[in-house]
């Protein structure tokens, strides 16, 4: 059983480079502490989310209930849609109260990547500091985007917080300065929660490949950066050969054997735990059980940096080494 379903905090965020199958894990820790009763909210913020193929339902940018597990509910934020929303929530007061050339120049202010990225932020940050939401889930799961964006969404109001102090007339893709105060310190609410180990876990997802665990490395020092230091790590899509003869089985273990030996010593230093490759893609609800409950799929696992077994299952010695079309989960 994973340790984030075992010990959930509050917030639970799983983050990783694309392709490591941080949607998978996210979605089954979220469907795992639905099915145990807690009331679940299940939140993408990667704009590329495949959130609605992997349990096999609808997900929009509005919360809505999964019909096939009771007590989880789910919402892809999506960038567009908040950047629009967010513009109108900046320029709709001002309408009327400006003349249009202010307006106007207002509205070209809020066109770029800026007001998309902050808008995306502003919508995140909601889900950890709104009262009705605090009252309705126990647990919010974030299936996050890959790992460069989330970081610059994670340090928007430290980028900006002195800005506002020094310019309170001035405007910028955030909008007009006077009226960010409210703003700033719901994104510090945010910050702040991120930052509390008893309230958030952040659970790294990397292959056993080493251009993605070191990835993983240079994200857990930023993170640490910005104090954000309950930090777990599960190396997601490890091979072990079912037969040592196989040459070719043979050589891909150690391959991540190796990866996995030579991590850097600071990402080594993190709780761990390991799922195994697996030889289908984890899509539906059933698939996803599965790969929370199946203990023969997870081993090596690592606590405070250190081993606690060695030897593997006797159980993972019947994974298979035929690799027609492998996917990891």
């Amino acid at each position: 059983m994973l340790h984030v379903v075992e010990h959930p905090t509050r917030y639970l965020f799983f983050t990783g480079k694309g392709g490591t199958g941080k949607t998978s894990l996210a979605t089954a820790t979220a469907v795992a502490l639905a099915d145990r009763g807690r009331r679940v909210l299940l939140v993408s913020t990667d704009p590329a989310s495949n959130l609605g193929q992997v349990l096999e339902c609808e997900v929009s940018d509005v919360i809505v209930a999964v019909p096939s597990v009771p007590g989880l509910s789910t919402v892809n934020i999506d960038p567009e849609a908040a950047a629009s929303a967010y513009r109108e929530r900046v320029v709709g007061p001002v309408r009327g109260a400006l003349p249009d050339d202010a307006v106007q120049q207002i509205v070209e202010q809020l066109s770029g990547a800026c007001t998309t990225e902050i808008a995306s932020f502003d919508e995140f940050t909601k889900l950890l500091t709104d009262d009705a939401i605090a009252a309705t889930y126990d647990h919010i799961v974030f299936d996050t985007a890959p790992t460069g964006h989330t970081l610059r969404l994670l340090q928007l109001p430290a980028a900006w917080s002195s800005f506002i102090d020094d310019n309170p007339d001035g405007a910028s893709c955030l909008g007009p300065m006077s009226g960010l105060g409210a703003q700033r310190e719901q994104y510090g609410a945010a910050v702040r929660s991120l930052s509390d180990a008893a309230l958030t876990t952040l659970v790294l997802v990397a292959r056993p490949e080493p251009s993605a665990l070191e990835e993983a490395s240079r994200t857990s020092a930023e993170l640490s950066a910005l104090h954000i230091d309950s930090q777990r790590l599960i190396i997601n899509g490890v091979f072990e050969a079912r037969d040592p003869s196989d040459t070719l089985a043979a050589a891909l273990q150690r391959r991540g054997e190796d990866a996995m030996r030579d991590m850097p010593a600071s990402l080594a230093s993190l709780p761990q735990e390991r799922q195994a490759l697996r030889a289908h893609n984890l899509v539906g609800v059933a698939s996803l059980r599965s790969l929370v409950a199946d203990d023969t799929h997870m081993f090596d696992s690592v606590a405070s940096g250190r081993i606690v077994s060695e030897a593997l299952p006797e159980s993972v010695s019947s994974f298979s080494t035929r690799l027609p079309t492998p996917a990891a989960a």
